[in-house]
């Protein structure tokens, strides 16, 4: 008796495989375009406590207009860029309520910046199309 080989044929058990994946890959195209991002602003800036750098520090950008928040992580001077994505700088262009903690994560669960500047922040900003230089001098009085 002879052994009889048997192929298998993709396109004999899944025919529309080829068209599935076409209309997949059209479907996630454009939310990975940049045509869904509203105009941003970067921003950057300093920010102190009592005239002292503030590291460490969260600072995030909330829109006044409905929009993304952005934020950033200030380093060992105050320093803080604002990222909107992962791969895009910046706040979106318009009115923005600013709040600065130091509590933001696990490491740190002490709180040195007054309420009024994050859970109940006074804070607001204007950001502009182009570059923003905005500095924060808080104070904890």
């Amino acid at each position: 008796m002879r052994k009889r080989r048997v192929a298998f044929h993709a396109a004999a058990f899944f025919p529309h495989a080829g068209t599935l994946v076409l209309l997949l890959g059209i479907a996630i195209l454009p939310g990975c375009g940049k045509g869904d991002r509203p105009p941003l602003g970067t921003v950057h800036g300093r920010i102190t406590l009592d005239g002292k750098p503030l590291s460490g520090a969260r600072i995030g950008f909330v829109p006044k207009e409905a929009g993304r928040e952005s934020s950033g992580i200030t380093d060992a001077e105050g320093n803080y860029e604002l990222k909107y994505l992962r791969d895009a700088m910046g706040a979106k262009v318009g009115g923005h309520k600013v709040s600065i903690s130091t509590a933001h994560d696990r490491a740190r669960t002490t709180e040195t910046v007054p309420a009024k500047y994050n859970v109940n922040s006074t804070l607001e900003k204007q950001v502009a199309a182009g570059d923003n230089v905005i500095d924060f001098e808080l104070t904890t009085r």
